[in-house]
Order: structure tokens, then sequence, then C-alpha cells
């Protein structure tokens, strides 16, 4: 006799199909922090009606949405109802709509943890769509044009307001033209990454470099280094980390609903 929950997910469209044997639903957090409960398909545990035909729930995963699941042994607790456990499950993920998966699951094990400490065993799984873009690229200018196009298809999934598309285009093109120009001066064809995660309400960008940061020369190029300006100018927080092993800049901007 065994609990299983069983999804097949499209991750290009959201469409997620699923079955439930005996397990607790699904939580599903929407990006405005509405949660919905994956209460379809639903059935008996394996082994308890064998050759029974298993029901089956659809639900849709919107862009920028997390979804929960997990084993009874996160939510259930001695003398409490059972669903207590659950929509305390449902607000402390849309509390973390806004925190990166490796994060809130941590997050999520600590405040739903009993005070004596968890006395059953737990596993969850969370997912968020799209998953986050982590491109490597030789620093040469010709590579530009491709990271660009990869970064605005992958923006092109995240449900972002056409002004938020376009300046996180224009920053990440400046910080990786950057990393080309300056970071890697002395080194061309080193490593640039960039990565992009959009959570709920949030969109983070970061280009890294392995060269060493050099400053434009003002005399030479009075029209040059205007970079980071442009970049501070379009997204609402931008930090820059230079080091002997190379320069991170790191971007965030609040998502619009």
């Amino acid at each position: 006799c065994t609990t299983v929950f069983c999804g097949v997910l499209d991750d290009e469209t959201g469409n997620l199909t699923y079955s439930s044997a005996g397990h607790p639903p699904g939580v599903l957090a929407h990006p405005d922090g509405t949660t919905v409960l994956l209460e379809g398909g639903r059935s008996v545990p394996l082994a308890v009606a064998p050759g029974k035909d298993r029901p089956t729930g659809t639900c849709t995963v919107p862009a920028r949405a997390t979804l929960l699941l997990y084993t009874d042994g996160l939510v259930e607790r001695r003398r409490v109802p059972l669903g207590h456990g659950i929509a305390e499950a449902g607000r402390a993920l849309r509390d973390g709509r806004d925190t990166a998966l490796d994060v809130l699951a941590g997050d999520l094990m600590a405040r739903l943890a009993p005070a004596d400490g968890y006395d059953d065993d737990v596993a969850l799984l969370l997912y968020r769509l799209p998953a986050p873009l982590d491109v490597t690229f030789p620093a040469e200018s010709g590579q530009l044009a491709t990271v660009r196009r990869a970064l605005r298809s992958w923006l092109g999934r995240c449900d972002l307001p056409p002004r938020t598309v376009q300046n996180a285009l224009v920053a990440a093109g400046e910080a990786c033209a950057n990393a080309i120009e300056h970071g890697h001066r002395d080194s061309p064809g080193g490593a640039v990454r960039l990565r992009a995660e959009a959570l709920g309400g949030e969109l983070r960008l970061s280009v890294r470099d392995t060269g060493r940061w050099k400053l434009p020369d003002p005399v030479s190029h009075p029209h040059r280094g205007r970079g980071v300006t442009l970049m501070r100018a379009l997204m609402q927080q931008v930090t820059l980390t230079p080091g002997p092993a190379g320069t991170t800049v790191d971007m965030r901007t609040r998502i619009a609903p």
C-alpha cells in the first residue's frame, strides 16, 4: 500500500497532467500570491484496488508560478487536522515566490518543522517555469548577437511587460559588452557567463567574466564608459563585484503586475 503523485509536465506550455493515489494535493502559487491546490485526479493508494483505472487531473503552471509537491511528512501532525498543515505550506510557498528554489526548499523545511522536529520522512519537489537561463560564451564581440537572441527567447517565456523585457535586454547587453571589452581586454576568448532568473515578482540577471577589469580611458575614448550608468538607469539594483578571478555584475528589477 503506497501513496504516489505522478505528473507529466510540458515545460513549453506549462500544461500539467497528473494523478494522485492517496497523496496530499500539490500546491501552486501564482506570481500574484494566490494559491491553488491540485485536487483533481485523486484516488486510493496503490494496491488498495488493483486493476482499477486511475483518474487524472489537469492544470496549467503559468510563467513565474511555483509548484510544490511533497510527502505527508511535511504537513501531517498528531492531533492537528491535515488541512492545517497543507494551508501553512501554501502560505509558505506564497511568501517565498520571490525566493530562489534552492533557498526556498530550506525555508519551507524550517518554517513547517514541528517544535520537536520531524518524526516522519520528508521529500519535496519545487518547480518554477521557466527554468533559469544559464549561458557561457567566449569573450568575443561576435557572440553578443547569439546571446541576445537566447535571452530574448527566454524572456518571452516569462510573461513580462514589454518595457521590462527591453530594459533587461539592453542592460544585459551592456554588461556582456563590458565583460568582453574591459574584463577580457588582455585575454580575448575567455569565458563569460550570463544567468537570468524570473521569480514571482522580480527579475534577476548576472554577468560574470573571468578576466581582470580595466577602467575605460576617458581621454582616448571620451564617448565611452557609460555602460554602468545605463544599467543603473534601466534596472532597480545593480551591484558590481570585482575580484582577482573576475568581475560579477548582479542586476535586479521588480516585475510590475
